[in-house]
């Protein structure tokens, strides 16, 4: 038996239960950063081994890890069980469409996946409630490996289109999926102020008064969301990225952000915040959400908050039709 699940706490916790079988943390923040279409799964191991690192020696760590990772499921049998333990936030669902990809190859497609109900915090679980949901785990439904692998072909495309379309699709084999797309669509930037949810929750937080970023990611984050997804160490590069640069719209004292970092917004910040500004004008995009490379003055793709859907920038080149 191996079970899966989003992160190190997580495994604890089903370690802790003393269920049967190996516990494998599938360690990716996949809504940060470039998961692009065209590589094949070492090419895109190193991809992300370069996002998550900050050095050469790190990035080899990190690289290892995915490439043991992905091994480990690869030597999964016939005689095997799979069991999915993944919460019904972004982060998870991310996870769990890609791991939904492998099983559906040729080599895993008769390997017998099961799934516990989805509950919002598995690294919080008690050892007997981590055992009842083992014991009530249940046959992955038909067809969710169709979609899975079908999501993840749409999440890593270059343009966004088609993953909106599958938010927009029923999908009772994975009932947590479309609103979880729909959340990382949010993390284009928006065509009132040129801010990501994420990014204009982070000042909003500290509009009225500077907070450290510990305090500002509660605020921005815990408070804000349905459904938590980020760590706090993925927020600070968040705060990171909105201080970078001659038009940063948060002050960081000391930078780079930790928990006890002062953060403060700036002039700019309140004139983007308050939609006098575009934050992608200001600075010019550079950033990875999946496949699609957010890049430029203008940035190609915008989330409209108004129709609450994907839209084409102004001045973007002509459309290539959406690769799928």
């Amino acid at each position: 038996m191996l079970h899966l699940t989003n992160g190190d706490i997580a495994a604890g916790r089903i370690s802790a239960a003393g269920l049967p079988g190996d516990v494998l943390p599938w360690r990716d923040v996949l809504h940060e950063g470039p998961v692009p279409a065209g590589l094949d799964d070492d090419a895109l191991r190193a991809a992300r081994a370069e996002f998550l690192s900050g050095d050469s020696r790190s990035r080899r760590s990190v690289f290892r890890g995915l490439s043991e990772r992905d091994a480990r499921l690869s030597a999964a049998s016939v005689e095997d069980e799979v069991v999915l333990w993944f919460e019904p936030d972004l982060y998870d669902q991310l996870q769990l469409v890609q791991i939904l990809e492998r099983l559906s190859r040729p080599d895993l497609e008769r390997v017998s996946v099961t799934a516990v109900e989805s509950v919002e915090e598995i690294g919080g679980l008690e050892e007997s409630a981590a055992q009842a949901l083992h014991a009530g785990r249940s046959p992955l439904p038909s067809g969710a490996r169709a979609l899975g692998r079908r999501a993840w072909a749409r999440f890593r495309e270059p343009e966004p289109l088609g993953l909106e379309e599958l938010a927009r699709e029923p999908s009772p084999e994975l009932p947590f999926l479309a609103a979880a797309v729909l959340r990382h669509l949010e993390e284009l930037p928006w065509t009132t102020d040129g801010l990501s949810r994420t990014e204009r929750q982070a000042l909003e937080a500290v509009e009225a008064a500077p907070l450290p970023a510990l305090q500002a990611f509660l605020a921005a984050h815990h408070a804000r969301e349905p459904l938590v997804f980020l760590g706090d160490s993925v927020f600070y590069s968040i705060l990171d990225r909105l201080a970078a640069g001659e038009r940063s719209l948060v002050g960081l004292n000391p930078a780079p952000a930790n928990a006890d970092s002062r953060v403060e917004i700036t002039e700019d910040g309140r004139a983007v915040l308050g939609r006098r500004a575009d934050w992608i004008r200001l600075v010019v995009a550079d950033r990875w959400l999946g496949g699609v490379h957010l890049n430029g003055a203008e940035a190609e793709w915008r989330w409209d908050p108004s129709a609450r859907r994907v839209t084409r920038s102004p001045g973007s080149p002509p459309d290539r039709g959406n690769a799928r």
